[in-house]
């Protein structure tokens, strides 16, 4: 179907955008008017980098035990990253471990499936590449932040709205804008939606104790130390004890 003239790219990243929508099979309705995208863009540096491999995100997927969302799959072979202000998406390499910036209640060990999206300038953009919302893929969420009283929330039930909604606002942290919604806690939609950790036998008979010290401030090392096991260990039953925890 021919699109219509407001459609057609003139600049790299009005092309880029039209490529991406293509490769997700986003509807004419849904996608962004690249002639407005130019005018949006217009006063910034370009935001492209070069395309990741196929090969080197396999390679992250391989190091880190993870699929990444299809629609960042597809991004960053299209441009390994997006760059305003700040990252809004980092580039490949840089997409690790989610920096915790805010505590959450009954969170002592996050989940080794929280990872950093960008960071585009308030706070950092995370997802939870541990399980699919439904309708929808990983979620995304915002890491809060202790020192302004912002607590994370997710945004977005995934990468495509997420980051239709951000080309469509021109680059803008449409997220934090009044009434924008909120999809739930990071932290409490994870222990609802992921299964519980495994634990086997020889961990579990220490999981009580390691309890009460938690309880008490130890950390994982004093716990370690004085257990007997390792800080890995620690770390297991940690993870076990907390998906454990009621949710508020």
């Amino acid at each position: 179907m021919k699109r219509p003239p407001h459609s057609q790219p003139t600049s790299r990243l009005a092309d880029a955008v039209g490529r991406w929508c293509d490769l997700r099979g986003v509807r004419d309705s849904e996608r962004p008017d690249l002639a407005r995208l130019e005018v949006d863009f217009a006063p910034r540096a370009d935001p492209l980098r070069p395309p990741a491999s196929i090969a080197s995100i396999e390679r992250w997927e391989e190091r880190h035990g993870f699929r990444l969302p299809e629609g960042l799959r597809d991004w960053l072979s299209i441009s390994d990253g997006f760059q305003l202000d700040g990252p809004v998406i980092h580039p490949l390499a840089a997409i690790g471990p989610m920096v915790p910036f805010a505590r959450m209640p009954d969170l002592v060990v996050q989940p080794e499936s929280w990872f950093e999206l960008g960071n585009p300038n308030v706070e950092t953009v995370c997802f939870d590449l541990a399980y699919r919302m439904p309708g929808g893929d990983c979620p995304l969420f915002t890491s809060g932040d202790d020192l302004t009283g912002s607590r994370p929330r997710i945004i977005a039930a995934g990468f495509d709205p997420w980051f239709l909604g951000l080309l469509a606002a021109g680059g803008r942290e449409y997220w934090f804008d009044p009434g924008a919604p909120t999809l739930g806690d990071p932290w409490e939609e994870h222990r609802r939606r992921v299964p519980t950790p495994v634990l086997d036998d020889r961990l579990l008979v220490h999981a009580p104790t390691v309890e009460r010290l938690l309880r008490d401030n130890d950390d994982e090392r004093a716990i370690a130390q004085r257990l007997g096991l390792s800080r890995l260990e620690v770390e297991l039953i940690t993870r076990f004890l907390q998906h454990h925890q009621p949710s508020s």
